[in-house]
């Protein structure tokens, strides 16, 4: 008998067992220690394909708040999604996404984060999104900048990071006690066999700016360092950037969402590539995702439904009407054709995946 269900307490070790033969080697931390919200007993949102009680399919759900200046956007993000060898090719995965999409829906959440692009994503709706500048350096290919003092973290900082985490124009909601987790789990930097280390700047006694960096874990290990998180002022971050050189880094590879205009501008002497974000993202109920959005759009923009399907763009005393296709393609891709105005606000920034709270 095959059941497709959320996991029940106590079937979260068969979860992590599976998860770690499919993604982990002997150099890596468990699945389980990587990413504890996935293999969450208390949060309990993940799905599996069980045969006679074995878990044979396996797709993690972690669920979210994304902050964007005063609008708030529930969210879900998928991943370490795998299946046994044995049981491959029999459509289980694609069964237990059909689930997922109607838990998300449920839940009243607008969007699904989907860390890979294969086709049984694509073929859901999932797609690109966002844009961001690649930057892979080494030392002194970025000035020293001065006016901070740089030093590592330590367990009074609490506080601080935490008010520069929340002053960002877009975030993933996290308390003290989260960012302390997702710290310690290493998610997206352990797929790379990394450790985690935070930098600050400070000045006049106050943190200016912080960067969680992913480090190599060993003298063996060749893979660039990774900038995993960051908030705080452009320059601090910055000093922080150039700085790190000095903290173990060898080479440097981070990737800034286009829309951080001052970092990617103080960054300008780099050679760079222009990428979309990692992964894919699906737009589950776009009536609600732009009721999230309605403080983030009020002032800027009215958009107000034409007639089925059908969506009228009010701003500047200019209209235009748009599908739902077209309009989806706005929120989460801007289009270079549109009125410089609207290329002003669409994309709309969303948090860049491959921080602390990947998954």
């Amino acid at each position: 008998m095959i059941e497709f269900r959320l996991l029940h307490y106590g079937e979260f070790d068969q979860a992590i067992a599976l998860a770690d033969k499919t993604f982990r080697d002997d150099e890596q931390i468990s699945m389980g220690d990587a990413f504890p919200y996935v293999f969450s007993h208390e949060l309990s949102q993940s799905y599996g394909a069980f045969i006679n009680n074995e878990l044979v399919s396996f797709i993690g759900l972690v669920p979210s708040v994304i902050h964007l200046e005063s609008a708030e956007i529930q969210a879900y993000s998928i991943g370490a999604v795998c299946t046994h060898p044995n049981h491959r090719k029999k459509g289980f995965a694609s069964i237990l996404l059909e689930k997922v999409i109607a838990h998300v829906e449920r839940a009243k959440a607008s969007i699904l984060f989907v860390s890979g692009d294969l086709p049984i994503y694509r073929k859901t709706g999932c797609t690109f999104y966002g844009e961001r500048n690649i930057y892979e350096f080494q030392k002194g290919d970025l000035p020293i900048a001065g006016g901070y003092s740089i030093r590592e973290f330590l367990p009074y900082d609490w506080f601080e990071l935490r008010k520069l985490n929340e002053a960002r124009k877009v975030y993933v909601d996290q308390s003290i006690f989260d960012f302390a987790v997702l710290h310690q789990s290493k998610g997206f930097a352990s797929i790379h066999k990394l450790e985690h280390k935070i930098l600050v700047a400070e000045s006049v006694n106050e943190i200016k700016g912080f960067i969680v960096l992913g480090v190599p874990n060993s003298s063996t290990n060749q893979s660039p360092a990774r900038l995993i998180e960051w908030g705080g002022e452009a320059q601090a971050i910055y000093a922080l950037l150039a700085n790190s050189f000095q903290h173990g880094v060898k080479t440097l590879k981070i990737s800034v969402p286009t829309y951080e205009t001052e970092l990617n501008g103080l960054l300008s002497s780099l050679e760079k590539t222009v990428a979309a974000f990692p992964g894919t993202i699906k737009i589950t109920n776009l009536n609600l995702l732009l009721k999230q959005l309605g403080t983030y759009l009020n002032g800027k923009i009215k958009i107000e439904e034409a007639d089925q399907n059908q969506w009228k763009l009010l701003f500047h005393d200019q209209s235009l009407i748009v599908d739902d296709a077209a309009l989806e393609k706005m929120i989460l891709q801007g289009d270079p054709n549109l009125d410089p105005y609207l290329q002003g606000i669409f994309p709309i920034p969303l948090p860049f995946p491959e921080g602390l709270n990947y998954v």
